[in-house]
């Protein structure tokens, strides 16, 4: 396939009512939606059958890293009709739009246009064939743009209610945070804090801070990175007994079980790394999710952290409540 041309497609309209909006004379209504959802306008020919499937290979696969089955997004497809009169309001939107006359597949990127905030992306090609291509070769792009803007529209909403507990107690480590308010209880050491929901038995959601000096290091390295965890974490997260603490999980081959990615996030550059965390010689585990970047004045390395523990219902949402918390960190 050729490269793929990505512009930003916006209809007359549109651009009107972003004029408007900017000189105080329309005020955009806050987005609905549950958290995770995406709405899906198709046309018929891509809601059902063969181009169905393709669709939803991109748009209802598994979420990575969550140690259970689960959905990537809330997903709903519909056809235009009735879109504007019920449906306009999502947070979230990729919109699939057929042209015969379009010479190559374009991807259009639109914010607040109905309400606020919210995200609309257009992907507009000349057939279905065309459009699955796309689809299939952009997964993780629009998967990402998606995921993004969500954990990003949550972190808003952290900015208005969050624990105010936390963010004391990573100010004595010269930074601050917003996670959210359940996480109730801390505990600090040595360049290090626990926040912890205590929920007790399950939808128990947990965030963990810590630094360490920085020697020039490269931080995507995974063995580095394992190492450092399980050794704080042994000190700082011990379980009920001597013998228990936390650890990172392995799989069959004694390997962990990780999903690192290095790119941009809240605007610096972060090695991201979701995986699996187990009590050793225990029964507890769960997703975690780290973001690692370095204090570059400081020459030392920060990590925060969330985890879960929720055996007995869905992970998902719980561990996006914290990892967009992640995102609010600052020094101070």
């Amino acid at each position: 396939m050729k490269n793929v041309k990505l512009i930003l497609i916006l209809s007359f309209s549109h651009f009107l009512l972003f004029s408007c909006e900017k000189k105080g004379e329309v005020r955009l209504v806050e987005s609905k939606g549950q958290p995770a959802e995406l709405l899906v306008v198709a046309p018929p020919r891509m809601i059902h059958g063969e181009y169905g499937d393709s669709l939803n290979s991109v748009v209802d696969c598994d979420a990575p890293g969550l140690g259970s089955t689960e959905r990537i997004f809330r997903t709903m497809i519909i056809g235009t009709k009735g879109y504007e009169k019920v449906y306009k309001l999502i947070h979230s939107q990729l919109h699939i739009e057929i042209d015969p006359t379009q010479q190559e597949p374009v991807m259009g990127v639109a914010h607040d246009v109905y309400a606020r905030p919210q995200m609309q992306v257009l992907v507009k090609g000349s057939s279905e064939e065309t459009i699955v291509q796309f689809l299939s070769a952009n997964r993780e792009r629009i998967q990402r743009l998606f995921l993004d803007f969500q954990l990003d529209r949550y972190a808003q909403f952290l900015q208005k209610k969050y624990s105010k507990k936390v963010s004391k107690a990573l100010a004595s480590l010269g930074y601050d945070i917003r996670v959210p308010s359940d996480i109730g209880s801390t505990k600090s050491g040595k360049d290090f804090l626990w926040g912890s929901s205590n929920r007790g038995g399950d939808k128990d959601i947990n965030f963990v801070f810590y630094t360490y000096p920085w020697n020039g290091e490269n931080i995507c390295d995974t063995a580095l990175f394992v190492s450092k965890r399980d050794s704080v974490m042994k000190e700082n997260i011990p379980g009920s007994r001597p013998d228990q603490w936390m650890v990172t999980s392995r799989g069959e081959t004694k390997q962990p079980v990780l999903w690192p990615v290095f790119r941009n996030i809240a605007g610096k550059q972060q090695y991201e790394v979701r995986g699996l965390w187990e009590m050793k010689n225990g029964f507890m585990g769960g997703p975690f999710v780290s973001l690692v970047s370095i204090d570059s004045v400081e020459r030392r390395v920060v990590v925060t952290e969330g985890f879960v523990f929720s055996p007995n219902s869905a992970k998902r949402d719980l561990l996006r409540s914290v990892e967009a918390g992640l995102r609010t960190l600052r020094k101070k």
